[in-house]
């Protein structure tokens, strides 16, 4: 009876441990996830077949705006048409404001704006957003504000990939101001300033796009 007792005892041991769960880990025992989507945090290189830009704001590691690798200097707008007031005036949404110009106007008088809209060149078939959050923009000031706050971990990346960073220039926001005027941010003494500026005038352009 105790050679039964104790062999019993051994069986509930044995498929105890066989039971056991094991949480994914490095020790190759436990397969992990055939697909796990990356995490993504400031300054990092974002990268798939359609899409490359260094992000420089994130929602939950998973979401967020990036910035495109190159830049340009161009006008906000043509001297014709400095005195239209195009509408957009968003400061927290660069890609409402740069649909307001792309359907009411002729993006060749409207430079910087044309310039983020030709980076949309390919069929971007595996991302369930919309349409509109597909889309390469010009950035509105307070998202722009984010970009240079965020600088030194976005600038480092450009860096070391070759690109030109952002140190000490003026970018133009897609935020118009008023008739005459766009908001134009810079960073002095490591505080972002935004600057109204006639929109004829030649600043940096940098494209930003959701991932």
């Amino acid at each position: 009876m105790r050679k039964t007792a104790s062999f019993l005892v051994w069986v509930a041991v044995a498929l105890g441990a066989c039971n056991k769960y094991e949480s994914p880990s490095s020790n190759g025992n436990t397969p992990l996830p055939s697909h796990v989507d990356p995490v993504y945090h400031v300054g990092d290189h974002f990268k798939n077949d359609t899409l490359e830009g260094v992000v420089f704001l994130t929602y939950d590691g998973h979401n967020g705006l990036m910035v495109s690798l190159e830049e340009t200097q161009l006008s906000w707008c043509i001297p014709n048409y400095v005195n239209s007031e195009t509408g957009a005036t968003n400061p927290y949404d660069g890609w409402r404001n740069t649909n307001i110009v792309m359907s009411n106007y002729d993006l060749r008088h409207f430079p910087a704006v044309q310039w983020s809209h030709l980076r949309n060149t390919w069929q971007l078939v595996h991302y369930n957003y919309p349409i509109v959050a597909r889309q390469w923009f010009v950035p509105s000031s307070g998202e722009l504000a984010k970009l240079l706050q965020n600088r030194a971990a976005v600038d480092a990346t450009l860096d070391a990939m070759g690109y030109p960073t952002m140190e000490g220039k003026t970018y133009w926001s897609s935020t118009e101001l008023g008739t005459k005027s766009t908001a134009a941010l810079q960073v002095q003494d490591s505080s972002v300033v935004v600057k109204e500026v006639v929109k004829d005038q030649v600043l940096f352009v940098r494209a930003v796009r959701n991932f």
